[in-house]
């Protein structure tokens, strides 16, 4: 019917109505011709955006994709806090690398399941594996071991003490239902009782809210520097053997403690503890060396800028093109 139509027509209103069906033609092609350039540039920005290099370590690239597939593997606030400081993920990720490729030059991953688990789970392996290896390869010796002893006494000092807390409301831990000025009342009387001549074990078996020392009438044991809360540290070593200190508070409520003993580790005692202090500092001073030697650089586009792990991670949902009948 329309071809008998357009025959009756007169040729420029037939030329006419073939050119507005041309062009119709034209302006639906170029729409999805213009669309498919745009997701070929946008999978090719991708692209190029996922294999760029986003650090180097030793002579290895790691690409932009590598880092942020690295830093997707750790925990949330890592996960989501690294991507907008990329100079923080390569103090982490670079030293592990670094290992690693030593770890590698040194067949160390030969052992190591492959396949199993991601890259950085293989990384962390390699990285461990070097270490062990180089804790294995130390042996301190005699006169290093008593240097280190006699220039490091305050490590193998230890003290025994007891103490008696009385907690309050407020306090850490606490399950007492007494306001803290109840406690500090409480914690005077006993402190009087003490200075009268009670017996300390026996009014902290009675008194003591500390339910870990309560029952051997508040012994401490033997306590080192450093392994107390920081207010009850600081009493404890400023006491003589012998002295009981007035009542303090710190985050359990309020305490009193008596120190009951001091003595510094004999060598024989303190000599496995003196090779692992010696082993350790040579090991981390040996993963520094290996650290520096690799040269770890960040390129300086993400000196400034954050990495795009989102953008790598968004998954593009490609729309079909229109058929064309």
């Amino acid at each position: 019917m329309l071809h008998d139509a357009a025959s009756k027509m007169p040729r420029q209103v037939c030329h006419g109505i073939r050119g507005v069906h041309r062009l119709g033609l034209l302006l639906l092609v170029l729409p999805v011709f213009s669309w498919g350039q745009r997701s070929v540039h946008n999978a090719n920005s991708q692209s190029m955006l996922h294999d760029a290099v986003a650090m180097t370590v030793w002579n290895r690239q790691i690409t932009v994709s590598e880092l942020c597939t690295a830093i997707a593997s750790l925990p949330p606030p890592q996960a989501n806090g690294f991507p907008e400081n990329p100079a923080l993920a390569a103090q982490w990720y670079g030293p592990l690398v670094a290992l690693a490729e030593e770890a590698k030059r040194e067949h160390l991953g030969d052992s190591l399941s492959a396949g199993e688990g991601s890259m950085v789970d293989e990384e962390n392996g390699l990285a461990n594996a070097l270490i062990q290896k180089i804790a294995n390869e130390l042996h301190p010796t005699d006169a290093e071991i008593r240097q280190y002893y006699a220039t490091h006494q305050y490590e193998f000092e230890r003290t025994r003490a007891r103490h008696i807390t009385i907690s309050y409301d407020t306090a850490f831990a606490s399950k007492s239902h007494r306001t803290a000025t109840q406690a500090r009342t409480k914690a005077e009387t006993i402190s009087a009782e003490l200075r009268n001549g009670a017996d300390f074990a026996a009014l902290a078996a009675k008194e003591s809210d500390d339910p870990y020392t309560k029952d051997r009438g508040g012994n401490l044991g033997e306590v080192y520097h450093h392994q107390m809360d920081p207010a009850e540290e600081t009493v404890l070593w400023s006491l003589a053997p012998g002295q009981t200190s007035a009542p303090f508070i710190d985050r359990f409520g309020y305490n009193i403690v008596r120190v009951e003993g001091r003595r510094v580790l004999p060598l024989i005692d303190a000599r496995q503890m003196v090779v692992g202090d010696l082993k350790f500092t040579a090991d981390k001073h040996r993963q520094h060396e290996i650290i520096n030697a690799a040269h770890v650089t960040l390129k300086k586009v993400y000196m400034t800028s954050p990495l795009p792990c989102s953008q790598l991670t968004q998954r593009s949902t490609l729309k079909q093109e229109p058929r064309l009948h």
